[in-house]
């Protein structure tokens, strides 16, 4: 029984915390104060620790253990290793330059891999889905395939800054440049679209996130709510304070 109560009140306490931290975050669309700060060290010191520890783990876990229990099968996991304790000799003023050794063959892997698998992400496999059959006898699906294809053609001809037909004289048509501008602003107009629905998309997830965090943690302990709201307000008003003087 004690071992549970103990878990219960520790669990009361980080509830009680995180309902503070929500709020002090929020507080901060009205006014930075003082409680915003301490919420944001609060949160970038947990963040840390929380990454150095689970680094620590994942190097226990994947080479520290493996070595131990298969030396023969894992020693490879020892260039790794030493490559990553050549990193710590950037505090050294004598022997920093051995971090660069670290730092360089990191750079030269990951830039190796991105070469390698950049392209086919972001270039090859993008063309071949727009590439879409343009008829067919699904209209739905037809007018999804056409719309994608005017607006990645759209799109494309509105970031071709070095190429721009003339405009024809007064009087006078021009099918080259009719046709230039019509899809240039089919780019512009898809391209609008597209960053306006992804803007949605982003404020309906931070909206479901709050109301999530309310229904987890402000709810249950609308004491600590209340709490945080008036420690915010609190701060706000010696903000302002701070600031008018």
């Amino acid at each position: 029984m004690g071992g549970e109560d103990k878990m219960v009140s520790w669990e009361i306490i980080g509830a009680w915390i995180a309902a503070f931290i929500v709020i002090w975050i929020y507080s901060f669309a009205f006014r930075d104060n003082v409680f915003y700060k301490l919420a944001e060290h609060i949160f970038v010191g947990t963040a840390a620790g929380y990454s150095i520890a689970l680094a620590i783990d994942s190097l226990n876990r994947v080479a520290i253990k493996s070595l131990i229990t298969q030396p023969t099968v894992s020693w490879h996991y020892i260039i790794p290793i030493i490559l990553g304790m050549l990193m710590f000799f950037k505090y050294s003023r004598k022997y920093y330059w051995l971090a660069r050794y670290g730092v360089a063959i990191n750079v030269a892997v990951g830039a190796a891999l991105a070469v390698r698998t950049i392209p086919m992400a972001n270039i090859i496999r993008q063309i071949q889905a727009a590439l879409t059959p343009l008829w067919g006898s699904d209209p739905i699906k037809l007018v999804n395939n056409w719309l994608m294809f005017l607006i990645t053609v759209g799109g494309l001809t509105y970031f071709l800054f070095t190429i721009f037909p003339p405009k024809p004289a007064p009087g006078r048509t021009s099918a080259t440049y009719t046709l230039y501008r019509a899809l240039y602003l089919i780019g512009i107009y898809g391209m609008m679209v597209g960053f306006g629905a992804l803007f949605a998309n982003t404020i309906v997830t931070r909206v479901g996130f709050v109301i999530s965090i309310y229904l987890i943690y402000l709810q249950p302990y609308i004491i600590a709510t209340i709490i945080g709201v008036i420690l915010a307000a609190i701060g706000i008003l010696i903000e302002v304070r701070r600031r008018s003087k």
